[in-house]
């Protein structure tokens, strides 16, 4: 009988662990720190979690954890500023970094595994309730964040690379124009929101991050604005939406060409606590939403199959909860900045 286990035995269990008993072992010996700190262990690893900024917390929901391992399941933190008390929005995650804004003038970078953070310079002016994203271009050193003007198709540019803000007119007329969602999903080099133009109609807006080109993409569906929400995800590289039909039936759309839109297929809940509202499109075909309880539960579309979550949401307006999943990573958030990234050039 052997008295120890080779390392990459070791690694290889442990990388299997949940967040918080990984970020205790570390605290066993410099050896084992020294192990699990490793660039190496953290690719092994390769841990998507899902954030969720909800009652001035940060809920950490793995679903890799069984429902009975509470502990484990959902690990709970505080918003990186301490003297913080409004509701943050996670708006983008790139190797583990998740992009938060706080306010509409505060935006960071967060580390939801080690806790570590880092203020970026405020914008040069103040616009509440505005529409944002975070994306990159062809490099991974071409990092944006895209702050739209309420109401406008003017936006704010931060650019990582040159550490500073500059502005953005797109607009050759003042039309109106209202974004059903804050927060703008990422794929391909763009940023897309879906938004209501000023004669009715319900358009797409993509941004491509690279040049900076802003462009409108028809729906294949109405948006029902008040209590259905209409989120986008990713399916096969592909750009979806989900479009809430009734209390319990849905329709997946996707985008396989730029404008050209397909069903693929419609969705009618097994469950019987309804209605449901779905929040956010996950990978692997789920859906996160909300049932009849305002509980939180995580929809398996291809398994037919749900994991409910001790997490409320009532007296929290829905359009306002936002989830991403990102992979846990030991990245530090200056990695991000632009000392950091001209010398990863």
């Amino acid at each position: 009988m052997v008295d120890f286990l080779p390392d990459d035995v070791l690694c290889n269990i442990i990388a299997r662990l949940p967040a918080k008993p990984l970020l205790r072992f570390r605290c066993v010996s410099k050896y084992w720190n020294h192990m699990l700190t490793e660039p190496n262990f953290m690719k092994l690893r390769s841990r998507k979690t899902i954030i969720l900024p909800l009652h001035n917390t940060f809920h950490l929901i793995d679903d890799n954890v069984l429902n009975d391992d509470m502990p484990n399941l959902i690990v709970k933190r505080c918003y990186p500023l301490v003297d913080e008390s409004r509701d943050m929005k996670v708006i983008g995650t790139l190797n583990g970094i998740v992009v938060i804004q706080s306010h509409p003038n505060i935006f960071m970078l967060y580390n939801p595994f080690t806790g570590v953070s880092e203020l970026l310079p405020f914008p040069p002016t103040y616009y509440k309730g505005a529409a944002c994203g975070f994306g990159y271009g062809p490099t991974p050193d071409d990092l944006k964040i895209i702050r739209f003007r309420k109401y406008q198709k003017d936006f704010d540019v931060y650019n990582f690379r040159e550490s500073s803000w500059s502005s953005l007119s797109t607009s050759e007329n003042n039309m109106w124009i209202s974004f059903e969602q804050l927060i703008g999903h990422f794929l391909n080099g763009s940023l897309y929101w879906l938004a209501t133009m000023e004669y009715g109609d319900n358009m797409l807006i993509a941004v491509d991050v690279k040049d900076l080109v802003l462009s409108e993409i028809c729906l294949p569906f109405e948006i029902k604005r008040g209590w259905y929400l209409t989120p986008l995800g990713t399916i096969n590289g592909c750009l979806c939406s989900l479009n809430q039909i009734t209390d319990s039936k849905f329709d997946m759309w996707v985008m396989k060409e730029h404008d050209q839109w397909s069903k693929i297929y419609s969705l009618e809940l097994p469950l019987n606590e309804i209605p449901y509202r779905a929040l956010c499109i996950l990978d692997g075909r789920r859906i996160l939403m909300v049932d009849s309880s305002k509980n939180l539960i995580i929809y398996d579309t291809l398994k037919k199959w749900y994991k409910r979550f001790n997490i409320s949401t009532k007296n929290v307006h829905l359009y306002r909860v936002h989830a991403l999943e990102y992979v846990e990573s030991l990245v530090s958030p200056l990695d991000m900045c632009s000392s950091r990234l001209e010398q990863t050039r």
